[in-house]
């Protein structure tokens, strides 16, 4: 394996840049650092993932930087993973409209010193490590999309671990990202960005109700379960294409130290396990297909991610459920609702 990171942490700017700098966010790029180097999925490279200030000066500091982890992948085995906490700003007047994320050497109001994401997302994709993730914790990070094309289904039952993830700080018509520290962290979390911090806090905690490695779905719901538990914080945002959310991506240090006690059984929890872990266990759902009716109800009423899993599971509904008994009492839950009356 040949599995690579990189984190940029741009939070020092020049004088004339118009641009506020932030400790929170160098403190967040360090504790990434941190946190890679504990983990034994990522402990073992050579250098510092992190790039050090001189090394983020200018759009094309990062980029070398960002094609030689890109070209360390070297098959579907291998995991690329980039981290941007910083800066970002979206110029509407640029062709196409683009997401820019700032350097060290950025201006405020001129877009030619920032790095687009188109480049960032070219160097990406043209590695050769089969699962591809992009964390930005930036503002206008809800305008970036998808980091890889539009796929079907994310494997059979969502088992395929190999694809692209984006997760964000913010989604949906949420545009700031807010960069002073949570105090409801603990030390030394308390000193970063606040969707860093509570991802940090994910990994170096762990879940213990979490059986296996963190992946990408347990990563983003523990996120998600944290910020809401400040109850000030907006929630991330995650993109897949082909990966599942059952994807492995970091260790899980509480794995299995707390065990479920028992089945699955209500709407709610089985919409957390399927933002956790995809569709990998969606044939103990439609066990119950009137359950699975309102469990695809309630997904379709969340986020962009809960969306998406409510069209792949619908999809799968047709194969799972052959009784067509059963997929009328699926059905009978889920129409009501696509046509407005629930």
């Amino acid at each position: 394996m040949a599995s690579r990171a990189l984190v940029i942490g741009v939070g020092t700017y020049g004088e004339e840049s118009g641009i506020q700098g932030y400790p929170t966010i160098e403190a967040s790029a360090r504790a990434y650092g941190t946190a890679l180097a504990r983990d034994p999925r990522w402990g073992a490279a050579d250098r510092s993932p992190v790039l050090k200030p001189d090394e983020v000066r200018t759009a094309d500091d990062v980029m070398r930087a960002l094609h030689e982890a890109a070209a360390a992948g070297e098959g579907p085995e291998d995991t690329l993973l980039v981290v941007y906490v910083g800066h970002g700003a979206y110029w509407q007047d640029v062709p196409g409209g683009q997401v820019h994320f700032a350097v060290g050497s950025s201006r405020v109001s001129e877009p030619w010193t920032w790095l687009s994401a188109w480049y960032v997302y070219r160097a990406i994709r043209k590695s050769k490590a089969g699962l591809k993730v992009l964390i930005a914790d930036c503002c206008y990070s809800s305008m970036l999309p998808h980091l890889g094309p539009e796929s079907a289904l994310p494997g059979a039952l969502g088992t395929r671990f190999n694809g692209t993830c984006v997760l964000t700080a913010v989604g949906g018509s949420v545009h700031n990202a807010w960069a002073g520290a949570c105090q409801n962290l603990p030390h030394p979390l308390d000193t970063c960005t606040p969707f860093s911090g509570h991802l940090l806090n994910v990994l170096g905690q762990g879940m213990p109700d979490h059986p296996e490695d963190l992946t990408l779905g347990a990563l983003r719901a523990g996120i998600d379960e944290g910020m809401q538990e400040c109850g000030v914080h907006h929630a991330p945002r995650m993109l897949l294409n082909d990966a599942s959310e059952a994807a492995p991506l970091f260790t899980n240090h509480a794995k299995g130290r707390r065990p479920r006690t028992r089945a699955l059984g209500t709407v709610d929890e089985w919409v957390r396990e399927l933002l956790l872990n995809g569709e990998r266990n969606l044939p103990d759902l439609m066990r119950r297909p009137d359950l699975a009716g309102r469990v695809v109800v309630r997904l379709r009423a969340g986020d962009e991610q809960s969306r998406d899993l409510a069209r792949r599971v619908d999809r799968k509904a047709g194969e799972l459920l052959p009784d067509p008994a059963d997929f009328v009492r699926y059905w009978g839950e889920v129409e009501p609702a696509m046509l407005g009356g629930g």
